[in-house]
């Protein structure tokens, strides 16, 4: 493929985001008003609370109808997965517990249902925005999503700031899935945001329905205007304003060439995962509810090798049931027809707020996780109950996060063991032979890992967990984020001990955090001797891709050489060496 010109040249007309749908587009930009931040706050008298909030109902009732609409339309335009991402808003909607938030509001307070719903919202973000999981914290799209289609209704729409009587580049603040889905074919070439991030739906969609995107572009809406002309690079995360002729004709040669790529790409989704000479890989799927279960199986992944259980724990005031959970989990189980479906236990604080707890000072080190739920039985009771009951495929494997210590894995299993036998004497029908595995994210279980996999059957790298905790280093820290770095030699070999010691025992070792998912880092992973990787659906096609493009000998040599060596900066030079050599 040709070469993106030199960004540094582009001075303040080049704005940096994060690529969310690839594909290179031009055009003239639009922007895009949101009607949440164009509602008056109104306070009502106490009789008219009732009315209000038939209003809100009527308004839910109209949304859940256009919900419905909008699935069947993506149903028939684009594939299943796409429409089920509207399954998911359906479900937030008819959940209770959201619109409930919002009566109380109306109720206690004497505010109007559209001040309600926006400050039922702003609660949600903000719980949402402490979570450092990018595919959790963009889940609060949805909710906004419904908020704004209840809005409009209650309010009226806002609309786009200029006609549609040509193709346009959108510009927003922040992108729903409604939104998204309104778009004509070929009326919209792309879209540019301040907001989001990679995993929201509203960005899925944009790669299903071929529209290319761009997000988190800080500053956006005061650096762009109707009518500016803008290049969209999906591919870099870039967007370019007003740009020269020449770099407009070079970026129309790169378009030609990524529009052969990505039909190519495609043609992979049968294709078995496995390197040059033939080495298979397992490639599984990460989730989190039953839209990311059916990219997975569009994608054809061979199983879901991490599926995250805190997104209904979250959107809620209180927990899910033994009885919801069981229903879920069951879904999950079906939906994957007989292929390994490993269900990760709640991974509660940190990043992820445990409802009725306190913020903690240092939570990352604090009271999370599996720490929390040895002392919270009864929740991690609920939970293990409802996993093991769900497990109708014989298929499923528990994984337990968060764990430093032997200790902690022989007191899980002593909760375990009760739950079986609890059930046994309930007469409830379960799985008495689910495999038990643990996350491998902190220092401490990846140097015992040959000892920790004496007791389970099996162990997930977490690498982003693993990365924080071996480096000290706090990502989301502006102070000591550029000493987050993926490649330092410290991870590498930790990585490598643990799969070393799944060797020598016998038994999986699977890799499940970001790294698992970026096609950079492939060939090292398989040099290190990982031969399981759960990565995000949407990046299948570009690992199978990476696979392809080596042989077992040049990974296991690559990993020889930067095994060695002492600085990030140094691995990185060799991977972009083996790279250049491979003609990439």
């Amino acid at each position: 493929m040709g070469q993106t010109p030199k960004i540094e040249k582009f001075g303040e007309r080049l704005l940096k985001g994060i690529g969310a749908s690839s594909g290179i587009v031009m055009g003239k930009v639009c922007v895009h008003t949101d009607v949440l931040g164009h509602v008056r706050e109104e306070t009502i008298r106490e009789e008219e609370i009732p009315s209000e909030i038939v209003r809100l109902k009527e308004s839910a009732s109209l949304v859940r109808e256009r919900l419905r609409t909008d699935r069947s339309r993506v149903l028939q335009e684009t594939n299943r997965s796409d429409a089920d991402i509207f399954s998911t808003q359906i479900a937030l909607l008819e959940d209770s517990q959201f619109l409930n938030g919002v009566k109380s509001r109306i109720a206690e307070e004497r505010v109007n249902a559209q001040i309600a719903l926006i400050q039922e919202l702003d609660k949600y973000k903000t719980i949402f925005s402490r979570i450092e999981d990018p595919y959790l914290r963009e889940r609060v799209v949805d909710l906004r999503d419904i908020g704004r289609r209840l809005v409009e209704l209650l309010v009226g729409p806002e609309d786009l700031d200029c006609p549609f009587d040509e193709p346009v580049v959108v510009a927003a603040l922040e992108l729903t899935p409604s939104d998204t889905v309104r778009f004509k074919p070929g009326r919209v070439l792309a879209f540019v945001t301040e907001q989001g991030g990679k995993e929201s739906h509203a960005a899925i969609l944009a790669r299903s329905m071929g529209i290319s995107a761009v997000v988190g572009v800080h500053g956006l809406l005061s650096r762009v205007k109707k009518g500016d002309f803008l290049i969209v690079d999906g591919n870099m995360g870039i967007v370019i304003v007003n740009p020269p002729q020449e770099v407009v004709e070079n970026y129309r040669r790169l378009n030609a060439q990524f529009r052969d790529r990505r039909h190519q790409m495609e043609e992979l989704i049968p294709v078995s995962a496995r390197t040059r000479d033939g080495t298979s890989i397992k490639l599984m799927a990460n989730g989190g509810n039953l839209a990311d279960i059916e990219f997975a199986l569009h994608y054809q992944a061979e199983g879901i090798g991490l599926f995250r259980t805190e997104l209904p724990f979250m959107t809620r005031e209180s927990f899910p049931s033994e009885q919801e959970q069981l229903e879920l989990y069951r879904k999950v189980c079906e939906k994957m027809d007989g292929k390994e479906v490993v269900i990760r236990t709640l991974d509660f604080g940190g990043d992820k707020l445990l409802p009725g707890h306190a913020k903690e000072k240092n939570p990352f080190l604090g009271y999370r996780s599996t720490r929390i739920f040895l002392d919270e039985t009864d929740l991690f009771e609920d939970q293990l109950r409802a996993i093991l009951q769900a497990d109708t495929c014989r298929r499923l494997k528990l994984l337990f996060p968060f764990v430093s210590s032997i200790g902690e894995i022989q007191k899980i299993k002593t909760i375990l063991q009760k739950v079986k036998r609890d059930l046994k004497r309930e007469g409830r029908p379960f799985s008495e032979s689910v495999p038990v595995g643990v996350m491998i994210e902190i220092p401490s279980a990846a140097i015992l890992a040959d000892r920790i996999l004496r007791e389970v059957d099996f162990v997930s790298i977490g690498t982003n967990d693993l990365i924080q905790y071996t480096l000290a280093v706090d990502r989301d820290n502006d102070l000591v984020s550029h000493l987050y770095e993926t490649l330092n030699p410290a991870v590498i070999w930790l990585i490598k001990h643990v799969v070393d010691a799944g060797v020598q025992a016998g038994k999986p070792v699977s890799i499940c955090g970001e790294v698992a998912g970026d096609p950079r880092y492939t060939s090292l992973l398989i040099g290190l001797g990982l031969r399981e990787l759960s990565v995000n659906a949407v990046s299948i096609l570009d690992i199978k891709e990476a696979l392809r493009r080596i042989s077992l000998r040049e990974a296991q040599t690559l990993a020889e050489t930067i095994l060695p060596l002492s600085t990030a900066e140094e691995v990185e030079k060799v991977l972009q060496s083996a790279e250049k050599r491979r003609g990439r």
